[in-house]
């Protein structure tokens, strides 16, 4: 395998995570990051400071200081006579609103050191749109360099109204107006709000929709957070310029990502007697309606799509352009090539970097080979299914919750919809060869057992500060009230894999876990080869082999996938802060995101659900040693050993080949228990 077919996907990467002292040049950088996402929305009362730095800041006075002249050229010229208003709604899959972020995340990221970044980044707080600003700066904090290693504070806590329902904020918007009515204590002079907080399915029930039933996960706040910035690993407007492994990876991490969130969504419907994601029919009604319970931060309703819908006649002219391009990325899959700006064929089965090439273009980024000839599927359905609201009156468009990235989850066409779309992926797949034995096999290693803990989930309370998503008098007053949200997510005990195997040679090797169904939803045992693309990996790593019997033991904590839940950020606020002041030490993570560690395992049921355990463990060939590490903005270091992202469960497969003495298949069972029911050390 050549090392530049490789992954760099959440689930499917190798993360040497490391938690290192901060020294004081990395605290005065998180702490003066934090701060500028802060009430975005009235910039001239929190931190009033920054409005003073910002009014002696001359941005054209500076543009030597950029490395990027022309966008800071186009950007002021665009204040001047076309920018998106400040308290419009955002978009950034409007064509005209993206080439406006697009220049000013090129003015951000360009700044030739932290001091310029900074002073721009708070200059530009005041004079643009208040969610494009957040949308740039966040992209150009993930991407930069010198940024490495800064954490972002939670998406959910600095756009609350993305990630909470309606009644929630406006009980927020209640306490800070006054009323004192909810439940509160005072510690320090500060007044703390709690808000208990349900799902959508809670308030307006319909019992003939069985997607309710999912809304604790689909409105899960950490999964749509992580999906917002997955897409900024690389963000789609931005071109890759230099074959890095980022740059050769990057349709197949489109691909992949999103398969493996089909598979686990799949597994969560399994535990609530819900079968596998429907195709969605762009010329048919559509059977799953989406009645989001969220308003925009100016007061506008999120658009909602009845269940049955027809796509309206307005949209026609994107169901041809969908069509169009269907067909012509199904025929370059069959014919194996596809044709480029300049008429050149590209082979996609005989480049190394086939299938990145063929990613790109379904995703329509910057990358694509041909954006004339095969649109942007992606964003297109996205605009049909979603049901967004579009005007002739400039700047007049509502998006829906598809078309916003932290959003796009909580509605289950999103899934449908990316099963469409896999099978551009799937096709793909087929059309390979399949993994001979000899391709699978370990010669001299065999596993001898799997076994794993007692799986339990359960629910939990978790809160995130709602304070960004209402108005302020005053800085102080900011300062000395809190209102977050009481809600019960997902989780799960900790839990460790004990694996024994063989080997006749100390060697190493990497180890790959995946989870799977065993049964449909009617308990109909299902077969490997029909179900291996719902498989999720859990988990991949290096392991030293000695000669003779191994043991190891792999907690679930260790998983080089996850992460824990995020610091409220007025807790991680007032850590970076002492730090400062040297009355506290802190350390920070190489890898800065990554999946909530709670949602590894689907929730499971009381009496217990069986799924389906493979381990997997493969050989390192000698030629990736030397080129086994790499780093990415969003999964930190990682390690790889240059086979196909989600091998061996990337190509169809066949039961036979697969039995070989270094793959084991055993059964698992996952119980669901309620909270009073555990016994958990608080």
């Amino acid at each position: 395998m050549k090392p530049g077919f490789l992954i760099l996907a959440s689930f499917c990467l190798l993360a040497q995570a490391a938690h290192l002292p901060a020294d004081k040049s990395y605290l005065v950088k998180q702490k003066n990051i934090y701060e500028l996402f802060w009430h975005v929305d009235q910039p001239t009362i929190f931190h009033s400071e920054l409005n003073q730095k910002s009014r002696t800041f001359d941005i054209v006075a500076n543009v030597d200081n950029y490395n990027d002249r022309e966008a800071v050229n186009e950007f002021v010229q665009l204040l001047k006579t076309d920018m998106l208003p400040r308290g419009q709604v955002f978009s950034s899959m409007d064509p005209q609103v993206q080439r406006q972020t697009v220049v000013l995340f090129r003015v951000l990221y360009s700044a030739k050191d932290f001091e310029m970044f900074y002073n721009t980044a708070v200059w530009a707080r005041f004079h643009v749109n208040e969610l494009m600003y957040v949308y740039a700066l966040s992209a150009a904090v993930i991407q930069r360099p010198d940024t490495k290693f800064i954490k972002l504070p939670p998406l959910y806590e600095v756009l609350p109204h993305f990630f909470f329902n309606e009644e929630v904020m406006q009980k927020a918007y209640n306490i800070a107006m006054g009323d004192n009515a909810d439940v509160k204590k005072n510690v320090g002079g500060i007044e703390y709000h709690v808000i208990p907080t349900n799902y959508s399915g809670w308030y307006v029930s319909r019992e003939n929709d069985p997607e309710q039933r999912m809304t604790y996960y689909t409105e899960d706040i950490g999964l749509n957070s992580l999906y917002f910035l997955i897409n900024h690993h690389i963000p789609p407007f931005m071109p890759t310029t230099t074959p890095t492994l980022q740059s050769q990876t990057r349709g197949e991490y489109y691909f992949f990502i999103h398969k493996q969130l089909l598979a686990r969504y799949h597994l969560e419907r399994l535990a609530n007697d819900l079968g596998e994601v429907n195709y969605v029919d762009i010329d048919r009604p559509i059977p799953t309606g989406y009645y989001p319970t969220m308003h925009f931060r100016n007061g506008l309703p999120f658009p909602q799509r009845e269940t049955g819908a027809l796509i309206p006649l307005s949209m026609m002219k994107y169901i041809l352009m969908i069509k169009d391009h269907h067909h012509r990325i199904s025929t370059s899959i069959d014919l194996g090539y596809v044709v480029d700006n300049t008429g050149k064929h590209i082979n996609i089965y005989k480049e190394r970097n086939g299938l990145n090439v063929l990613g790109n273009i379904v995703q329509g980024n910057a990358d694509t080979v041909n954006k004339q000839f095969y649109g942007q599927i992606d964003l297109n359905l996205r605009k049909v299914l979603g049901f967004g609201l579009e005007t002739n009156v400039k700047y007049q468009v509502v998006p829906s919750a598809l078309q916003i990235f932290c959003t796009s989850m909580r509605d289950p066409v999103f899934y449908s919809m990316y099963k469409n779309i896999l099978t551009y992926y799937n096709r793909y797949k087929e059309n390979l060869p399949r993994y001979t034995t000899e391709e699978l096999s370990f010669p001299g290693v065999r596993i001898e057992s799997v076994t794993v803990d007692k799986l339990i989930t359960y629910f939990d309370n978790f809160e995130s500060m709602l304070n960004n998503g209402v108005s302020i008098r005053s800085h102080k007053e900011a300062k000395n009230i809190v209102i977050k949200s009481r809600q019960s997510r997902l989780t799960h005990k900790p839990f460790t894999y004990h694996i024994t195997l063989n080997s006749d040679k100390t060697t190493k090797a990497m180890l790959r876990i995946f989870l799977g169904p065993k049964c449909d939803e009617f308990g109909r045992e299902l077969n490997f080869e029909h179900t291996y693309i719902n498989y999720v990996q859990l988990d991949e790593w290096v392991a030293d082999l000695k000669t003779g019997s191994n043991t190891i033991d792999r907690s679930s904590h260790d998983s080089q996938f996850v992460v824990p839940d995020e610091v409220p950020s007025d807790v991680f606020y007032k850590k970076i802060v002492s730090a400062i002041e040297g009355t506290e030490t802190i350390k920070y993570s190489t890898q800065p995101y990554g999946l909530p560690e709670r949602l590894l395992l689907p929730k499971g049921k009381k009496e217990g659900m069986q799924y389906k355990l493979l381990v997997v463990v493969s050989p390192i060939e000698e030629s990736t040693t030397t080129s086994m590490y790499g780093e990415s903005p969003i999964w930190g270091r990682f390690t790889h050993d240059g086979r196909a992202m989600g091998f061996p469960l990337d190509r169809p497969v066949n039961n036979q080949q697969f039995d070989v003495p270094n793959i084991h298949t055993s059964d698992v069972m996952i119980y669901h228990k309620a909270m009073r029911d555990l016994n958990i050390p608080l």
